[in-house]
């Protein structure tokens, strides 16, 4: 990027002629282009020159972007699905923002050169950000759709300005009070752990403290214990929570999942749209639209900042009911754009 600034003979008597290119980094602030101009305007003794050339650029940095559309890549773990659907999102994005382009990769197709060719990498799903890790990129990565757990465990404080993601759990504040608008009757919350990440409950108990909910966990140590586990939180619960753990939710577990919690006559809440349509009686979760919307923001924070915002659930949500399961179950559940904008102007205020 760069700015001319032109001076005819008869314009300023005195003077000779001369053309000034100021050159700028791409992706340079206004601010710190303004700050440059007037430094060198500063060594002009003419004070009308300094004050026309002044004018000039600023009228030339009002009618041009000076930050460059720079070049991302996203990298799937898979081709097909919630994936494809997030990519196909995020050019949607792209063509209504502008500031970026982007390519698309799949984790069977990508190499260390193919990302390092990219000013940052979307990794969509924790297959491709396992891979981005293993291959010791040095672009920025920002991880999307996948589990908080995942991602705290791949990234470190050494990738804390180069690393940042869009978790796909909710938070847990915003599923109790979904639990305590949609179902005011249940006051036991049962949740399922690997024994080995005994800290994934802290935060939901945190979550429920200082509410009348109770919470009924129950840990497990491999598929062979997994039912036996659930049965037993079961048994002294009013509602079941699913968290994105691929050890107890996945497409060997669910379906007897939600049949075991179905005999049992206990409702659970999923965390996808697949889940409510398998046999959950409501979900809470956001749609790889929602994700594609936060992560173009966040791509304009960092090409403002050059650092990610850091990372976070997500701020865009939905909420979807089967209502078929939850008649069977003898529940009078409201209509889920109800249900989500109770939650939205509840998060909303003070």
């Amino acid at each position: 990027m760069g700015i001319i600034i032109r001076r005819a003979d008869d314009a300023y008597p005195g003077l000779a002629a001369y053309s000034i290119r100021l050159p700028f980094p791409l992706g340079w602030s206004r601010v710190r282009v303004l700050a440059s101009i007037h430094s060198f305007l500063s060594m002009i003794r003419c004070a009308a020159f300094r004050r026309g050339a002044l004018a000039i650029a600023f009228v030339c940095m009002l009618l041009a972007d000076p930050v460059r559309a720079v070049s991302v890549l996203v990298l799937l773990s898979e081709g097909g699905g919630a994936y494809a659907e997030y990519s196909d999102a995020l050019k949607a994005e792209r063509a209504a923002r502008g500031g970026f382009t982007l390519s698309v990769l799949t984790r069977s197709e990508f190499s260390p050169a193919s990302a390092n060719a990219h000013d940052a990498v979307i990794a969509v799903g924790a297959g491709a950000l396992r891979a981005l890790a293993q291959a010791d990129v040095t672009v920025p990565v920002f991880g999307v759709l996948v589990p908080q757990t995942t991602f705290v465990s791949i990234s470190d404080t050494a990738n804390a300005r180069r690393w940042s993601a869009i978790y796909i759990d909710q938070p847990f504040t915003r599923q109790i009070d979904l639990i305590r608008i949609a179902l005011p009757e249940a006051l036991r919350v049962g949740v399922l752990v690997d024994t080995t990440q005994p800290e994934r409950l802290q935060a939901l108990r945190d979550a429920i403290a200082g509410t009348p909910l109770q919470l009924s966990s129950g840990g497990f140590t491999g598929e062979a214990s997994l039912f036996s586990a659930l049965s037993r939180v079961l048994d002294q619960a009013d509602v079941f929570l699913a968290m994105p753990d691929p050890q107890v939710h996945n497409a060997g577990t669910v379906r007897n999942l939600l049949l075991t919690s179905f005999r049992a006559r206990v409702p659970v809440v999923g965390f996808s749209a697949a889940y409510v349509r398998a046999g959950a009686a409501m979900s809470l979760y956001s749609t790889p639209e929602q994700i594609a919307r936060q992560t173009a923001d966040a791509l304009s924070f960092w090409m403002r900042e050059r650092s990610w915002p850091a990372a976070r659930h997500p701020r865009h949500f939905t909420v979807t009911v089967n209502a078929h399961v939850a008649r069977s179950l003898g529940l009078r559940l409201e209509d889920g754009d109800v249900l989500r904008d109770r939650l939205v102007r509840q998060e909303r205020q003070p």
